[in-house]
């Protein structure tokens, strides 16, 4: 290939389809039309003699060659985006920019709700994006990019990247609200007796709460794992399991979920919640706006 007849606008549509798995929605992202994004893909499998994408359902999935090059490709594009940015002013009221932020079901249900609606009317054409990485995908996808923002207990993230705390959270028992054997409280033997559902959402640090059952002789009392938090109090709800989850799904939690919230007879550390972010957006005006919002919502 040579590069000088290469048109770098296919790769913008590359990374587009590839984020958006659908023609149709990197079409509407990039304020084109399907056949335009068709076209453009067309080129691109002209140019690197690869099929790049294939359909499978109602998306698209990238071939095992999309894959090898999407990595240094998003990280070229992040390169040139912030060298014609270089220390422009970022005006929220007017910029399209778009957010790409990682973070768990538990993060979106707890910080979107309030994020989206203080973004509504000062920054009306923003856009926003979340991510399902695992840990060490989430590294990736801010050194190269991909990811503008990690909110969340991010204990394993260290050199390379900058980190804010927003707040400190802690842990609580959740039963049900008419649970035949615990009223207001619940004892340690309580705990001990009980079965147990607990989440292990990968990537973060609430796997103590299996290691602190553990360390208790309470693995055989674990009669439920399921992957995320939020499904927890519908459970609890409807059975006689308990389970342990960070406050900030406790107020999550529904009415109608008929669950309670306890303090635990147990100690389990606190932990905090993070914005991490990688050195290279530093200093971008529309990345320090975007971590603003966050810090001023969040931060306690």
């Amino acid at each position: 290939m040579n590069i000088k007849d290469f048109d770098l606008n296919l790769l913008v549509v590359f990374d587009a389809v590839l984020d958006e798995g659908s023609i149709s929605r990197a079409a509407a992202r990039l304020d084109l039309s399907q056949p335009a994004v068709s076209n453009a893909l067309a080129r691109l499998r002209h140019a690197t003699g690869d099929r790049l994408f294939v359909r499978l359902g109602n998306g698209m999935v990238p071939t095992p060659y999309a894959e090898s090059i999407a990595v240094p490709l998003r990280t070229a594009l992040a390169t040139i985006r912030n060298s014609l940015a270089g220390h422009q002013e970022f005006d929220a009221a007017t910029s399209d920019r778009d957010f790409a932020i990682h973070v768990t079901d538990l993060g979106e249900a707890f910080f979107l709700p309030r994020l989206l609606a203080r973004l509504s009317p000062i920054a009306p054409r923003v856009r926003l994006r979340t991510l399902a990485l695992s840990t060490d995908e989430a590294r990736d996808a801010l050194r190269s990019g991909a990811a503008d923002l990690t909110i969340g207990n991010l204990p394993d993230f260290a050199a390379g990247f900058y980190q804010q705390r927003l707040f400190r959270d802690r842990y609580v028992c959740i039963v049900r609200r008419d649970h035949p054997a615990i009223g207001t409280r619940i004892t340690a033997r309580q705990l001990a007796t009980a079965s147990h559902a607990i989440a292990m959402p990968g990537g973060t640090g609430h796997g103590i709460i299996e290691r602190t059952l553990v360390t208790l002789g309470l693995e055989h009392r674990i009669a439920l794992r399921v992957q995320n938090f939020l499904v927890l109090p519908s459970i609890v709800a409807a059975s006689d399991l308990i389970a342990i989850v960070p406050h900030s799904v406790g107020s999550q939690i529904s009415p109608k979920d008929a669950v309670k919230l306890l303090p635990l007879p147990v100690d389990i550390p606190a932990f905090d919640v993070r914005q991490c972010w990688h050195e290279r957006y530093q200093d971008d005006a529309g990345h320090r706006w975007l971590r603003q919002q966050f810090a001023e919502l969040f931060s306690r």
